[in-house]
């Protein structure tokens, strides 16, 4: 009995320990070619499967407003167009003016027979009229002469005028002027070129 229970408590031990132990399963080969093949391809499925939720985002066209630039334009310059005053001239320059002298006379010499005393007479032209100014000396000044005759000598021209009263000083008597205070026998002591000299000067006294 003794010698039993020795042999029984070995057993004993034997069942307590494989009832403690889970055995590990025991693969067969193919069974394990099965699993490594399911392992690999859960494993390529995972490497496949996206990790984040794409979120689309759409690019915005970016809205331009456009302005239309309106292309500058090029003015061809106009040359102002000049309104040509016409010349102004003096009296004496213009032509057919009946202040200027036509004629053969000599004004420079007629100065000199203006200021020549006449024996016949015992006057000389500047004894009685200022050939500078228009005040009365004896008789009137002759400055501006023309211009007055031009202005008060309805019937002849400034030169005829000054011509005829010369040769003949009764035939025009200035107002305020006495009748026969200038000599008659002019047109006998002057040639007709002198007295054409003379009128060229009287003429040409302007201010």
């Amino acid at each position: 009995m003794h010698h039993f229970a020795r042999l029984l408590l070995p057993v004993v031990g034997l069942l307590l320990a494989a009832c403690g132990t889970v055995a590990t399963p025991v693969w067969s080969e193919q069974a394990e070619e099965t699993r490594v093949a399911q392992a690999a391809t859960s494993s390529h499925l995972t490497e496949m499967a996206p990790t984040a939720t794409a979120t689309l985002t759409s690019t915005p066209v970016p809205s331009a407003t456009f302005t239309p630039t309106a292309a500058p334009v090029t003015a061809t310059p106009v040359p102002p167009t000049a309104t040509v005053a016409p010349p102004t001239s003096t009296p004496a320059m213009a032509a057919g003016d009946p202040l200027v002298y036509v004629g053969p006379g000599d004004p420079a010499n007629g100065a000199v027979l203006y200021a020549e005393l006449k024996a016949e007479v015992n006057f000389a032209c500047q004894t009685c009229h200022l050939p500078n100014s228009e005040q009365m000396l004896i008789g009137p000044g002759l400055l501006n002469v023309a211009e007055w005759a031009a202005e008060n000598i309805t019937d002849k021209t400034p030169q005829e005028y000054l011509h005829e009263s010369i040769v003949n000083p009764g035939a025009y008597v200035v107002s305020g002027y006495p009748d026969n205070l200038m000599p008659r026998t002019y047109g006998e002591l002057f040639s007709e070129q002198e007295i054409e000299d003379l009128v060229a000067y009287l003429m040409s006294l302007r201010s």
